[in-house]
């Protein structure tokens, strides 16, 4: 299917009698704008009658281009569920699968996104392969705490079967881990003091092996630059908590320690971070998906806020928000999987914004 063919399957909830402007007319130039940098309704209704030659090309405009208030008020009116199936369906049919694929769970505050209080700003928990630099799906969420039954949510209707599922540590809770498990996936949780007995009864292992000098480094990893140097130690053991963790803990057959000496201009510190996992502990990737979950900040976070400046953005429209933010990483999804040009996320933006015939060839192909 063809991105214009997704479109149509979005659903809205404008009455019949209130509809000038197609919707599928509407969401193009907003995605279309979006592509060539605009951040906010007024950009997107300048590029709207500066492209409307270009944007006729594809869609028929029979009553123009909408101005900046009715494209806010149209998109307030998307049904964010139909809109997230359309755009993340099409990122589906072109995704390619290496092995077991990584898939991150994690929450993104949008902190441009309210009139006067910050702490109403929209929260959104992603769900993100790491591997091919996909977003697979996006869930807003009322507060931090609420991230627990967000996830849960979107672990029952993502097909998981045969992939790592990587999560921080708010989420090491026995119904998200065996929710992983019977979607057929594997899981690797961060554990910290939220799960205080867990994390005793993960560090007292690793100590007594420690203390033993049985210890064996399974990944060795070093980076320097700029002033800081960082090696990374991963070990990993076959889980072995006491007969009251095991039950409340049945999933967990592996614990995992990742110990950092960082040193910066000179000062060195030593850090070491706890992990549980379904998976083997003679798996060789653990320490690889650890270190892949926090590509969701790099490769994802990152690009949103300095490519699209997501944080900078001041739509607080309710209800169009959240679809705003969705078309913006369907279209770093596009972006990512284009081979055409630079690799760089900003340059492809730049040249789609200046170049109508590379626009197209990133929507149609």
């Amino acid at each position: 299917m063809t991105l214009i063919e997704h479109l149509t399957l979005v659903e809205e909830t404008r009455s019949d009698i209130n509809q000038k402007h197609d919707l599928v007319d509407v969401m193009f130039l907003v995605v279309s704008a979006i592509m060539a940098g605009a951040e906010g309704w007024q950009d997107i209704e300048t590029y709207g009658d500066s492209k409307a030659d270009w944007l006729r090309k594809y869609r028929p405009f029979a009553h123009g281009i909408p101005r900046r208030h009715t494209i806010a008020r149209i998109m307030r009116c998307v049904v964010v569920e139909s809109l997230m199936e359309a755009l993340l369906g099409w990122v589906n049919e072109h995704r390619t699968h290496y092995g077991k694929p990584i898939i991150a769970f994690d929450g993104k505050v949008l902190r441009g996104s309210y009139r006067k209080n910050a702490s109403k700003a929209v929260q959104l928990v992603t769900a993100y392969d790491t591997e091919n630099g996909l977003v697979l799906s996006q869930k807003a969420t009322p507060s931090k705490k609420g991230e627990i039954a967000t996830v849960r949510e979107m672990l029952e209707v993502l097909n998981l079967k045969g992939s790592v599922v990587t999560l921080d540590a708010l989420h090491c809770q026995r119904e998200t881990l065996e929710q992983v498990q019977d979607k057929k996936a594997h899981v690797v949780v961060q554990v910290k003091h939220n799960q205080r007995k867990l994390r005793e009864g993960v560090q007292s292992q690793f100590q007594a092996v420690f203390d033993a000098g049985k210890e064996k480094i399974v990944v060795e990893h070093k980076e320097a630059g700029h002033g800081r140097k960082e090696d990374r130690y991963v070990f990993q053991l076959k889980a072995k908590l006491p007969e009251g963790l095991a039950e409340k803990w049945p999933t967990i057959r592996s614990i995992i320690a990742v110990e950092r000496h960082r040193t910066i201009n000179g000062k060195g510190t030593v850090d070491t971070s706890y992990y549980v996992s379904s998976l083997s502990p003679k798996h060789k990737l653990l320490g690889h998906n650890i270190r892949q979950h926090w590509r969701i900040e790099n490769s994802q976070h990152y690009i949103l806020d300095v490519v699209f400046n997501e944080d900078a953005s001041r739509i607080a429209t309710e209800g169009a928000v959240e679809n705003m933010a969705l078309f913006r990483r369907f279209i770093m999804n596009i972006l990512k999987q284009s081979q055409c040009g630079s690799p760089s996320q900003r340059n492809k933006l730049k040249r789609a914004s200046w170049n109508d015939d590379y626009r197209a060839q990133l929507f149609f192909g």
